[in-house]
């Protein structure tokens, strides 16, 4: 354990071992959230819920702008080549192939980084053929292949999951929001992007939310869906007030 933690430290694997642990602050972070940290009456620092909320929320949004932007542009694939050559196309082609687009991109990422970080630290440490003396040259010369192996594993590993995230995103698309009671999981104030849950038909559905006309809602508090904001990326909430 101590040599792996070595290897794993070592100037040559930072590179996948840094963001491996943000990757972990990242599902940590939402486990915590699906299970509720109430169910321990845990009071967190008011600070604390805001950092671990705004890294849910970039992450969250690079996800749908991912999947939002392959699937338009496939649509239109016929008419960029066309216009723009077929480089774009190409890419398309490229990231379609790795299932971009077609798994969440938080669950390709997260393979993506662990796969790579147990190449590198398998290809840079002393008891390794490649890199033994963890030449910082030979290290920075294998990272691009390394990163294409790492791919490669992640395209095997999850072209099983395309199907079933198929069938969630189709149910998705079917789930009628507005209107919906739920329990926020943050804080929310003026503008920013909070968490809220909603039971529908008993699958427990997380969506980003915004405060309608810039309410300051309370964790815990209970709201209703009025409608999608024009971003496409949340939905506009008020506090439920149950007569």
């Amino acid at each position: 354990m101590f040599e792996l933690i070595s290897a794993s430290f070592a100037p040559t694997n930072l590179v996948f071992t840094i963001p491996l642990i943000l990757i972990g602050f990242y599902w940590l972070s939402v486990v915590a959230g699906v299970i509720g940290m109430d169910a321990f009456d845990l009071d967190m620092d008011l600070d604390m819920d805001v950092d671990v909320d705004v890294d849910l929320d970039l992450d969250l949004d690079v996800d749908a702008d991912v999947d939002i932007d392959a699937d338009g542009n496939l649509k239109g694939s016929a008419a960029t080549t066309t216009e723009s050559g077929s480089g774009d196309g190409f890419m398309i082609g490229i990231l379609r192939f790795f299932n971009f687009g077609r798994v969440p991109f938080m669950v390709l990422i997260s393979f993506i980084i662990l796969f790579g970080w147990g190449i590198s630290v398998w290809c840079n440490h002393v008891g390794s053929w490649v890199n033994p003396s963890n030449s910082g040259l030979i290290g920075a010369l294998l990272f691009i292949p390394i990163l294409i192996g790492s791919l490669l594993i992640t395209k095997i590993v999850t072209t099983p999951l395309v199907p079933i995230f198929d069938k969630f995103n189709t149910a998705a698309k079917n789930l009628v929001i507005e209107g919906k009671v739920g329990t926020l999981m943050t804080s929310i104030e003026k503008t920013q992007i909070g968490q809220l849950k909603i039971d529908i038909d008993g699958s427990i559905v997380s969506l980003s939310v915004k405060a309608d006309e810039g309410q300051t809602l309370k964790k815990g508090e209970r709201v209703v869906v009025i409608q999608e904001d024009a971003d496409k990326k949340s939905y506009l909430v008020q506090r439920f007030n149950h007569t």
